[in-house]
């Protein structure tokens, strides 16, 4: 059995991407947070340390590519998986830099979804109460 997050929050503001993930998700027996905008993200209390949110990177309201820093300057790193529709290599790197857990290419493969959620769970639950991203990554 995959070592699963607590709670997945997906944020794309494609209704249809939501839906094809949530589907997803919630076959794996997950539980879910829709979101359409990184600010939803950011107005949940203090995120817990076994969950992990899989992201759009381009979206009108602001880069994702932000995320790993926004919820780092909140004590709360939790593991981003980043999803686009352009995968350039520009993009790929900035996503390794700020720490992403995965970068994949949409429509991301279901399987290789799933994998990357299992590894973020597993490398976060490893990490023995180290973080992922530190905020002095940021400055």
């Amino acid at each position: 059995m995959a070592n699963w997050p607590n709670i997945v929050y997906v944020i794309d503001d494609e209704a249809h991407v939501l839906r094809a993930l949530a589907r997803l998700i919630r076959s794996a027996s997950m539980e879910l947070v829709e979101l359409s905008c990184l600010r939803g993200l950011l107005k949940i209390p203090p995120l817990d340390a076994e969950e992990c949110a899989i992201s759009d990177v381009r979206m009108p309201d602001e880069s994702k590519l932000t995320i790993p820093r926004h919820l780092a300057e909140r004590g709360t790193p939790i593991p981003v998986i980043l999803v686009t529709a352009i995968a350039d290599e520009e993009t790929r790197t900035k996503a390794e830099r700020v720490g992403a857990a995965a970068f994949l290419q949409k429509p991301a493969d279901e399987g290789e979804l799933l994998s990357a959620i299992a590894e973020a769970a597993a490398a976060r639950s490893g990490a023995q109460g180290g973080s992922i991203w530190h905020p002095d990554d940021y400055r």
